[in-house]
């Protein structure tokens, strides 16, 4: 099945010529019957990556960040949006534990999540709460606007179809996917739209020549979507990556680009297509100014650990009192050297006036170098 997929994209590009690395990445992750996301559950141990979703704890320590967000606007009922959902586990997390203090029956979920073989997954595991729909995209929630709540996702926009650009003596050309002799390569060309380059003068950057990297305009398309959807309430962004400065750095000559197959990484995504994630770091200085350009402000950025230690220190504190205790779980979210530092996380929130939430203890929205531009 891998190699036949494989030649049909080969063929593909060989009939086009060639095609932006996004549109090669959307065939990769998201054919319907080919696609890396949508043939089958690859989180877990057995599975190709550890996320937070497979740690139960995290579910309710977002649990925790959501009860502060929904007390501060004192709404009647609150709307939860999850992006990427996948099969449903940390939703099944969240809502539990909103159902310990009865706040799940007040609930309205959306579960937004590509593949048809995790939506199902997602539809047996929470068939016991009420409120839960079920999306394949973010537009199609089309009947969902005007909302109040929270939209939060964990590793999804990592997983957004890419571009990648390189520097040049005389400026900046895009890598395009061409297919040669020895099967599928990245070959110059100019841009395949002239906003690319926009993001890296917005962020005072330039690329070196010779020096690769990622950007990322579906971005763009998926704040228009939450600009549409949430009127008032927050977006919490779990993912890693950094600021530009540190996305676009020099030092990272070849870009962020990664794929993972069975926990290991790899940097040859042209191999074996559809049987490996492709994934490359949040530039979360451009999805921020995404979002202040839609009516959003920015209100919390830094690492997960500080965020989980301000936001939900009651959960945490809880778990590690717990009998038996579940230190571990606890370590693994917040220690430096497990997902403490390994994920980042943006708070954004529209039309919250100036409440002032539990996580902003630990806030650090200057690193992200938003004046610059």
């Amino acid at each position: 099945m891998t190699e036949t997929f494989t030649e049909t994209v080969r063929a593909e590009v060989r009939r086009r010529g060639r095609v932006p690395f996004a549109e090669f990445m959307a065939w990769a992750l998201t054919h319907p019957t080919h696609g890396y996301y949508t043939t089958k559950l690859r989180t877990g141990r057995e599975g190709d990556f550890v996320t937070n979703a497979q740690v139960p704890l995290f579910g309710e320590a977002l649990a925790a960040v959501v009860r502060d967000m929904w007390d501060a606007l004192g709404s009647a009922r609150w709307t939860l949006i999850e992006l990427g959902a996948g099969d449903g586990a940390l939703a099944e997390r969240v809502l539990t534990a909103l159902e310990k203090d009865g706040r799940a029956r007040r609930v309205t979920t959306h579960l937004v999540e590509a593949s048809p073989v995790a939506r199902a997954a997602a539809r047996r595991r929470l068939s016991r709460f009420g409120g839960v729909q079920y999306h394949a995209a973010l537009e199609d929630v089309e009947h969902t606007a005007g909302v109040e709540g929270c939209v939060y996702s964990n590793e999804f926009f990592d997983a957004l179809p890419f571009h990648r650009l390189r520097g040049t003596a005389d400026g900046i050309e895009e890598l395009y996917v061409t297919d040669g002799p020895e099967g599928l390569v990245e070959r110059p060309g100019p841009l395949s739209r002239p906003d690319l380059a926009a993001p890296l003068a917005a962020a005072g950057l330039t690329l070196a020549e010779g020096q690769e990297t990622e950007v990322c305009p579906a971005m763009d398309v998926v704040m228009d979507e939450l600009a549409r959807v949430l009127a008032r309430g927050f977006v919490v962004t779990v993912d890693y990556g950094g600021p530009s400065a540190e996305v676009h750095n020099a030092a990272r000559a070849r870009g962020t680009r990664r794929t993972f197959s069975r926990h290991r990484v790899g940097d040859d995504p042209f191999r074996d297509v559809g049987e490996k994630d492709i994934t490359a770091h949040v530039d979360f200085t451009r999805l921020a100014r995404a979002g202040e350009a839609r009516g959003f402000r920015t209100i919390f950025y830094g690492d997960e650990g500080p965020f989980l230690l301000a936001g939900a220190e009651a959960a945490l504190k809880a778990a590690i009192e717990a009998v038996p205790p579940r230190g571990r779980e606890v370590q693994q979210l917040v220690h430096p050297a497990a997902f403490g530092e390994k994920f980042k996380v943006l708070v954004q929130s529209v039309n919250a006036g100036g409440v002032v939430l539990n996580a902003e203890r630990a806030a650090r929205v200057q690193r992200l170098g938003l004046s610059a531009g």
